[in-house]
């Protein structure tokens, strides 16, 4: 018999974000998630618009899926761009984007970043992608384990996302289905305080995909939600050869897509980004036209001290965790460099935790540096860095005492671990 797909999305801003960055859709032949990132309410309009991109593909594909949802990624990114030049406070903004395309016999999957696609068979789960993340890579090469990551002062730093920029290298493959399976993308903030074991559980054991939504969304929420939450899921079903519905199903459109714009721009400018940076223009037309390259010239003036000015104080708004003189220390702004421009600076050196005093693989995190979202967390970074190294020290004493050596040898010279 032949197979159709039933879906559902829900999306919950959570119990500590104000705002809902993530956008999620789920159609007849679409699945989709985006969690969008950025200051300045950016990463909504980032996971907004790659949904607004994607569900263009939400047809029966005419050859292979894997190109047509190639295509419709490269027009999210291609949108993400054209935004982000039209107003310089989003620059910077970016978002995961994580799909399934349904051809009528496979599934096609476009993941890139760390939202993340499960497939359940037989009550079994599987992660049918890999998050985009440093604390994956980590894990990847054998420096931590999974459950290491879970915890992870940098687990949050993502490697790759849409943000505008080309050429975008997301993963692409085609998933094989059978009568019975369920599929599910979800944002991190699902899978940050649920683990796999219990959203296997539920869906195994929901009777209907609405069931399992309401049940995971629940979970977080119960769990604390301390990010907004996404989570589609689509179930393949056998269907009688003569049902002919499944176009007539409505689509589901969840999270910040299926919210109105702030802004209150007429729908027509909505996906016109030049229309809507020159609106409103002139009811009078008058023939000076020496006006016109005088304000044209203005204009890339204002644009472009608007945007330095963004630029400098975006800079300043970041930090990351270095090193400085053999020191673990706190530096703002970001590690590059514009020639011979350095764009941060040495803000703070707490002076007693030594960077040798760190196990090995955090001593290699801090001299790749771990980037923070603000001060608060560089300084608990330093907070957590210094109890794994004090960790590592009471291990130490412990196995020189059992060897009958003084434990004092065990002190690393300038770590304080009076806290």
């Amino acid at each position: 018999m032949p197979l159709t797909l039933r879906y559902v999305a829900r999306s919950d801003v959570g119990l500590v974000r104000e705002g809902n960055e993530d956008s999620g859709y789920a159609g007849p032949y679409l699945l989709a998630v985006a969690d969008g990132m950025g200051g300045h309410a950016a990463g909504e309009v980032a996971s907004r618009a790659t949904i607004e991109e994607l569900l263009n593909a939400d047809h029966l594909p005419d050859g292979d899926p894997i190109d047509a949802l190639s295509a419709a990624v490269s027009a999210a990114n291609s949108r993400i761009d054209q935004l982000a030049r039209a107003d310089p406070t989003r620059a910077g903004m970016g978002t995961t984007s994580t799909s399934l395309l349904w051809n009528g016999l496979q599934l096609a999957l476009g993941h890139i970043g760390d939202s993340r696609a499960y497939l359940l068979r037989d009550g079994a789960l599987t992660q049918i992608t890999r998050d985009h993340t440093f604390v994956q890579s980590l894990v990847d090469d054998g420096r931590i384990t999974p459950d290491d990551a879970r915890e992870h002062p940098a687990r949050s730093v993502v490697t790759k996302v849409l943000q505008g920029q080309s050429p975008i290298h997301p993963d692409y493959s085609i998933i094989d289905v059978q009568p019975g399976d369920r599929v599910l993308i979800c944002s991190d903030g699902l899978t940050d305080v649920v683990t796999d074991r219990e959203i296997e559980d539920t869906l195994a054991r929901a009777r209907t995909v609405e069931d399992a939504a309401d049940q995971l969304v629940a979970m977080t929420l119960d769990a604390g939600a301390p990010d907004n939450v996404t989570v589609v899921i689509g179930e393949l079903a056998e269907v009688d050869a003569a049902d002919t519905v499944v176009d007539a199903r409505e689509s589901i459109i969840v999270g910040s897509a299926a919210e109105d714009h702030e802004d209150g721009e007429p729908a027509e400018y909505e996906h016109d980004p030049e229309a809507m940076r020159y609106a409103p223009r002139a009811r009078r037309r008058r023939r000076r036209r020496w006006l016109r390259p005088v304000i044209a010239v203005a204009a890339v003036v204002a644009v472009g001290w608007a945007g330095l000015t963004y630029a400098n104080d975006w800079v300043r708004d970041q930090y990351y965790i270095g090193a400085s003189g053999g020191q673990v220390a706190i530096y703002q702004g970001v590690r590059h460099e514009l020639g011979p421009v350095h764009l941060s600076e040495l803000y703070d050196v707490p002076g007693d935790l030594p960077l040798e005093a760190l196990p090995d693989v955090y001593r290699n995190e801090v001299g790749a540096t771990i980037a923070a979202d603000d001060l608060d967390e560089a300084e608990q970074l330093v907070h957590t860095l210094r109890l794994r190294a004090c960790r590592a020290q009471e291990r130490g004493a412990g196995t020189a005492t059992a060897g009958n050596d003084a434990g004092d040898d065990a002190d690393f010279p300038g770590l304080d671990c009076t806290e």
